[in-house]
């Protein structure tokens, strides 16, 4: 949330944006590397030090470094600079420098030349784990069936439940049922299970296929009626057992077409389960295919209850005659029919990058991306391949449906505004069809980087090294999944906190304890704290100095 990223709003739900990040150009002599961050890695729960631990160092430049038997590590010959450091050991939660809550955002480490910071430790906690059975409709055992700890997130624009972590890594519950959930922080979760298990029944002489719904703990499809687990630090909870609800396999049925409406006989569409997680965003796992027929229909059968994603492609999507189609559907027991897929060659965006003056920018030009990818985590690899040229213009192309542009810069330069043909496209909601060219896009660059600087002290005067320090525009249409008009920052050791490259306009700013980190994606988290915010306009290159204290909004 605090790198130099200005993205453009293009797509309903769905964003065209161009982003600064920062990438220093190299000095002209290598910088003084005399300091040293030297700590300890203990375990909270009996003091001790850990060895083995790996402590993680990234900054002007990325180290790691392993603890010895009195659990301590060192860092020699650094630059100075502003670092972040992780340490992890098997058995104990992953923490990063100055978190002292959960999914709290980590606090930067500035170190300054000839300089030696001591004491730099942790105390890891034991990770939480959740165990227990899972259990068919007779209450035996059931083999084979992947289990997930989940939490509600602002993921993809609305509220959600994403993956933490699950059992796949250990295909799913053993021979007796048992199934293990571990590395948890504290917190309440949600448990799921379910597997694409199917068999047949013979009822008055009929046959039936049956299958189980995704079941949330303890026995129930419906997510209105699942029960939380509480987790405390370390605590293991093993009897979290899970009743499996029966649930009818359905089909799913339509038709596959190109751009261009031809069937596409003789291809496949592939079917995935589809899964959405805390850290990555969308994925899956692939589940069959269904073979198109002369007449572009298909049908594919017998699929459990959940979600899944559909696609079909004619060839390497982004390459000559490559076109793509994908959907996602959710199955319920009811068949899918008159599902349709139509393929995509992707729209392209081109224009030319120049400066506010509209000369081109005093820059090497392979110092400059540019690429897209959609708004929705689960992007299409390989897509959206970009290229500026020697004179400054651009090509972004194979575009799938609603995106977004990025490009990286080089420190001390940020994106000003993106237009098309005199129009102000910078927040603009646009869509292109299949085969289509946004033309004539400018995107002016500027080297007047915005700045938002303070310093958190309490009621004496005294820095705070401690709490959250929260930026966002004054206005919701802006706020969302990765967006550059809500930034987030802990402050150093001496309470200091800056923010870089925000765009212009009217902001709202407040500091507090403690943020969930990514929870300001959500819009309904951000008009909570509203009313509480201090307002400040930010000018065209403009440097604003903060004044704030920790609020308990």
């Amino acid at each position: 949330m605090t790198g130099r990223r200005f993205f453009v709003l293009l797509v309903a739900g769905v964003v065209l944006s161009i982003a600064a990040h920062a990438q220093a150009p190299a000095p002209k002599t290598a910088p003084a590397k005399t300091s040293i961050i030297r700590g300890r890695i203990l375990a909270a729960d009996t003091g001790r030090p850990l060895r083995r631990a790996q402590v993680t160092l990234t900054g002007p430049e990325r180290r790691t470094a392993n603890t010895g038997l009195d659990g301590r590590y060192e860092f020699k010959e650094l630059a100075a600079g502003r670092y972040t450091i992780g340490a992890s050991r098997s058995g104990y939660l992953a923490l990063q420098y100055g978190q002292r809550r959960p999914l709290e955002q980590a606090r930067p480490l500035q170190l300054g030349d000839a300089q030696t910071i001591d004491n730099t430790d942790f105390t890891l906690p034991r990770q939480g784990l959740i165990a227990g059975r899972v259990l068919d409709e007779a209450g035996e055992p059931i083999a084979g069936v992947r289990v997930e700890a989940l939490r509600p997130a602002w993921v993809e624009g609305r509220r959600q439940l994403v993956i933490v972590t699950s059992t796949a890594g250990f295909q799913g519950t053993d021979d007796t049922g048992e199934y293990r959930l571990t590395g948890l922080n504290p917190g309440s979760y949600y448990v799921r299970a379910q597997t694409r298990e199917t068999w047949t029944v013979v009822n008055a002489g009929k046959r039936e296929l049956m299958g189980f719904s995704p079941t949330f703990y303890p026995a129930t499809a419906d997510p209105g009626q699942a029960r939380l687990i509480e987790v405390g630090v370390g605590r293991q909870i093993r009897d979290a057992d899970i009743s499996l609800a029966l649930g009818r396999p359905a089909a799913i049925a339509g038709i596959a077409v190109d751009s261009k409406g031809s069937p596409l006989t003789g291809r496949s569409v592939s079917v995935g389960q589809r899964f959405l997680r805390e850290i990555s965003g969308g994925g899956g796992s692939g589940v069959g295919s269904a073979p198109i027929a002369p007449d572009g229909s298909f049908r594919y059968r017998n699929l459990p209850p959940g979600e899944y994603e559909l696609s079909v492609s004619t060839g390497e999507f982004g390459t000559s005659g490559g076109e793509l189609a994908r959907i996602q559907v959710v199955v319920n027991g009811a068949d899918l029919e008159n599902v349709r897929l139509v393929t995509s060659a992707g729209w392209s965006a081109s224009g030319r990058v120049v400066t506010e003056q509209g000369a081109p920018p005093p820059l090497p030009r392979e110092r400059v991306t540019l690429g897209a990818t959609t708004v929705l985590f689960n992007a299409v690899s390989g897509a959206g391949a970009g290229e500026v040229r020697d004179d400054w213009t651009f090509t972004v192309k194979a575009i799938l449906g609603p995106a977004r542009l990025w490009a990286t810069l080089p420190d001390g330069w940020m994106v000003k505004s993106v237009r098309q043909n005199d129009r102000d496209i910078t927040s603009s909601f646009i869509e292109r069809a299949s085969g289509e060219v946004l033309s004539d896009v400018e995107v002016v660059i500027t080297d007047r980087v915005t700045r938002v600087t303070g310093q958190l002290t309490d009621e004496r005067g005294v820095p705070l090294s401690n709490g959250t320090v929260l930026v966002f525009l004054d206005d919701r249409e802006k706020w969302g999944d990765a967006t550059a008009f809500v930034k987030t920052a802990r402050p150093d050791q001496q309470g200091r906190y800056e923010f870089t490259g925000l765009p212009a306009g009217d902001y709202l700013a407040l500091a507090v304890d403690y943020i969930q980190d990514r929870s300001w994606n959500d819009p309904e988290y951000l008009e909570s704290l509203r009313r509480d915010a201090q307002p400040f306009t930010l000018g065209e290159g403009a440097t604003r100095a903060l004044s704030l204290k920790i609020l308990n909004p």
